[in-house]
């Protein structure tokens, strides 16, 4: 095992000149140390330290805190050695220190006092909030991951509480100085006081704001495995490595500077999935949007989704998105292992995200995470809003049979949507179809809302390099003189593409050069090369593989058409990729669509394979362009950021409309 001493590293600091002075009460000397900025300032922080041994993170904040034109005073113990090992005792040196400051003039009345604390310091922080002295007093607290494991007189849980000053309490995620329900004691004891205000961060709980010696050797260090344990000025125990994006955590510079000044922070908001970011499905790419289109609104929005346990933390796209470390997969088949990950620490996890200080809570998944957003409600006494993606009964039906479909379906109802839907007040379905479905599962009165989800139509602008990359794919698979009929989207079984190949199979007498083009993976790969082969077209096959969001728009252009037979959808997202790129659909008849895609108006809708045929005779020999530009108007109706607003009119309305 290897271990590094962080204390061995030497801090670079900008020269800063501070004033010391050494005060000796009873048989102890103590240090207070002054800094001072070049504006003379009334604003004025005093750091009491004691037994301190994460000097790093206060060092990292006097750079900043004197830009701002901040004072800092911090009071600690000269000699170690000789220290006094009670904080009661030490509460009384520290109310005298004050006042001799007071005393020598360093501080008036008129001055703007604040607190601020690491570690037991808080604690110490917290005993000064709380003491009258008779000239002055404190107007704000801040404790940045605060400790509540030392047996003393004082403690933050059981005072926090009653706090009549605005306090903020800051906490880091993989902080394992002390453990989530130390910190969770915290919470639960502020969580009523409308003076507290709690803000975690995601990955890290130390606070590094300039990249000076220690922050750039932190940065190797984490991303080094070879080291076991880092000691000295951080957590004594295993944390897993993160990224440099991660621990220098800009975030908590700008939420703690907007507290320090009275301006208001941004509400946040936890979008909750199991689905985790690296994947390309219909969930992730919705809840990205919702995301992307919240923060343009001035909200500060978080992705919160299962991660496998041991996954490399620079995968995750921002710091924005949280990691819930999954310890097993419910299913072992190898294309989901990633998106059907479980873990049994839905408490523990749900208190951990109830220190993040949301406002409102998003839920996108029916499986692990709805337990964790579920119990993050009722512990921060937030109502969360839940949209039903999949049709979850055709799912199982189309996977196992309908015998086995409805058991697996009756079991997983019971452990997990009975209560989602029981817990949620109100619920969002993408279309009439997922509503008539919900609504007959449920048969409870339920406020069920018909809300569809957009798509992002900036990412299928085409540019002229799009249009050369576009013309690449057009020779690397050979599709000149070709009729393109493409899928997009998951190869599975339920979404029915054999259908297309047999249709295809029946024509290919009389359209030869067709090819049918698919993008996208999943386990039903391996059956449609079983079918291709069963009615001899293997050779007008393309396989394409997974394609990233970002080059989706260089693929739809290939198609003549995309052709789809699913019935399975609850919205049809690729269908609105395909018109938003002037891309011609053919695609089965289904409620998901209804009223959206209208035969020979904006689409060719069909039922069965004669309406199929007589429609891709259509598409072969006649200007269907009228139909592309009826597609592309009909889009115009779905714009994300009035999407993005009635959803978030749903969190005011059901959380009290802050």
């Amino acid at each position: 095992m290897r271990i590094y001493n962080i204390n061995n590293i030497m801090l670079e600091e900008k020269k800063i000149e501070p004033t010391k002075i050494t005060i000796t009460l009873e048989h102890n000397p103590y240090e207070i140390t002054i800094f001072s900025p070049k504006k003379k300032s009334k604003k004025l922080i005093i750091f009491p330290l004691f037994n301190y041994q994460a000097e790093r993170q206060y060092k990292d904040l006097i750079n900043p805190l004197l830009e701002h034109d901040y004072r800092i005073m911090s009071v600690s113990l000269l000699e170690w050695g000789d220290r006094v090992l009670s904080l009661g005792y030490y509460y009384t040196i520290l109310d005298k220190i004050i006042d001799t400051m007071y005393m020598r003039t360093f501080f008036t009345s008129d001055d703007q006092l604040m607190l601020m604390g690491f570690g037991v310091g808080a604690n110490l922080a917290c005993h000064l909030a709380t003491t009258h002295f008779d000239n002055f007093s404190f107007t704000k607290l801040f404790l940045l991951s605060p400790v509540n494991r030392y047996r003393d007189e004082f403690k933050i849980s059981n005072e926090i509480g009653k706090f009549q000053i605005p306090t903020y309490v800051y906490f880091g995620q993989f902080d394992s100085v002390n453990s989530i329900n130390e910190r969770f004691s915290i919470f639960q004891a502020a969580k009523n006081n409308p003076n507290v205000h709690f803000n975690c961060y995601p990955a890290t709980g130390h606070y590094l704001y300039y990249k000076n010696s220690i922050s750039l050797e932190l940065e190797k260090l984490y991303k080094n495995s070879d080291f076991d344990l880092l000691i000295g000025e951080t957590s004594n125990n295993k944390i897993p490595f993160l990224p440099s994006e991660n621990i220098l955590n800009n975030d908590f510079f700008t939420h703690l500077f907007n507290d320090l000044e009275g301006k208001r922070n941004k509400l946040r908001i936890a979008l909750l999935t199991d689905s985790t970011p690296i994947l390309v499905n219909g969930v992730t790419i919705v809840v990205d949007l919702l995301k992307k289109e919240l923060d343009k609104l001035g909200y500060d929005t978080y992705v919160v989704s299962l991660w496998k346990k041991g996954l490399d933390y620079s995968l995750l796209p921002t710091t924005h998105h949280v990691p819930i470390i999954a310890n097993y997969a419910v299913l072992l088949a190898s294309h989901r292992k990633l998106w059907l990950l479980d873990t049994f620490k839905y408490s523990t996890n749900a208190k951990m995200l109830a220190m993040f200080g949301f406002n409102y809570l998003h839920l996108h998944t029916e499986y692990c995470m709805s337990k964790i957003a579920l119990e993050l409600g009722k512990y921060t006494g937030i109502k969360v809003l839940y949209t039903y993606h999949t049709l979850w009964k055709i799912y199982y039906e189309n996977k196992f049979g309908h015998l086995i479909g409805d058991i697996t379906y009756s079991r997983a109802k019971k452990i997990f949507f009975n209560r989602i839907y029981r817990e949620c007040p109100v619920i969002i379905v993408p279309s009439k179809k997922s509503y008539e479905i919900l609504k007959e599962d449920e048969k409870n009165e339920k406020d069920i809302r018909i809300l569809p989800s957009p798509i992002n139509s900036e990412r299928f602008e085409i540019t002229d390099e799009d249009k050369e990359k576009t013309l690449a794919l057009k020779e690397q698979y050979k599709l000149d003189g070709k009729i393109v009929l493409g899928y997009v989207g998951r190869v599975s079984t339920e979404k029915n593409i054999v259908e297309t190949i047999e249709n295809i199979s029946k024509c290919i007498n009389q359209y030869p050069n067709i090819v049918f083009m698919i993008v996208g993976v999943g386990d039903a790969v391996d059956e449609l090369h079983k079918f291709a082969k069963k009615f001899g077209i293997e050779d007008h096959m393309i396989y394409v593989g997974q394609v990233s969001n970002a080059e989706l728009k260089l693929y739809y252009p290939l198609l003549d058409v995309f052709v789809t037979a699913s019935n399975f959808e609850t919205q049809g997202l690729t269908y609105f990729e395909a018109a938003a790129t002037g891309t011609l659909i053919l695609a089965k008849k289904d409620k998901a669509i209804e009223d959206i895609f209208i035969d020979n108006k904006n689409a060719y809708v069909y039922d069965g394979y004669e309406e199929w045929k007589e429609r891709l005779d259509k598409i072969i020999n006649q200007d269907n362009s009228q139909l592309i530009k009826n597609a592309k108007e009909m889009m115009k109706k779905y714009s994300q950021d009035v999407w993005a607003k009635k959803i978030l009119n749903i969190y005011r309305e059901m959380n009290d409309n802050k």
